[in-house]
């Protein structure tokens, strides 16, 4: 049985080394090898032997260590195309991955702040404790002072104060501080025995006095209520 190899079609005789494989030529490295069958080389009967004179000059042995990067160490690389290396791809790939995890952390919930514990204030007036409403309540919480107003109701004889006025001074909350301002009234609110013109920052401790007849002790209450 003949034995068929695979040479290069444009290669000149002896320039290019045949294979038993398909594959591309290890001189052309992009020409696909063809089939070729050894017993077309064999001169018929009584045609004179080929001398060393029509061998071409040029001819040379092709050593198998040059032919490039695919080497007779691996006899399927012959086969294969070679495959060009893409460094600049894999880093921009790299690139878009950590990009991807960039953004995955800027999404991910950032823990809060911790609040500082909510002060809860009330009124000392004639033994009567009047808690400031918190600041989250409806109208932004805080107390109202006069004596139309029902969040004084609860002191006794408020109706002879006439040195109040019927709507004489707000406490209100402002970024989590208590503040007291006078709403215009005719014998004025005092801060520590200050009269005030805007309003002013108070807080457990502090004595107030609206006009001539209401004294008031700025005190500190727990969740139930009582003084601390």
């Amino acid at each position: 049985m003949a034995t068929v190899i695979y040479r290069c079609p444009v290669g000149a005789p002896g320039e290019c080394p045949s294979s038993a494989t398909r594959g591309y030529c290890q001189v052309h490295m992009f020409q696909q090898l063809e089939r070729h069958d050894p017993a077309e080389d064999v001169p018929p009967a009584g045609a004179p032997a080929a001398t060393p004179a029509d061998t071409p000059v040029d001819a040379a042995p092709v050593d198998a260590s040059s032919a490039g990067p695919r080497s007779a160490i691996d006899p399927e690389a012959a086969t294969r195309p070679a495959r060009p290396a893409q460094p600049q791809q894999n880093r921009h790939r790299q690139q878009d991955q950590q990009q991807q995890g960039q953004q995955y952390q800027d999404r991910r919930p950032q823990p809060r702040p911790a609040r500082p514990p909510a002060v809860r204030l009330a009124l000392l007036v004639a033994g009567v404790l009047l808690p400031v409403r918190a600041e989250h309540r409806r109208g932004g919480g805080g107390l109202a002072i006069g004596r139309d107003e029902p969040d004084c109701a609860a002191i006794p004889g408020l109706a002879g104060l006439d040195q109040l006025s019927r709507h004489h001074a707000r406490l209100r909350w402002i970024d989590g501080a208590l503040y007291v301002e006078d709403l215009r009234s005719t014998n004025g609110t005092f801060v520590d025995g200050r009269r005030i013109e805007e309003p002013t920052r108070i807080g457990p401790g502090r004595r107030l006095r609206f006009a001539l007849d209401l004294d008031v002790q700025v005190v500190e209450i727990d969740e139930f209520g009582a003084p601390r």
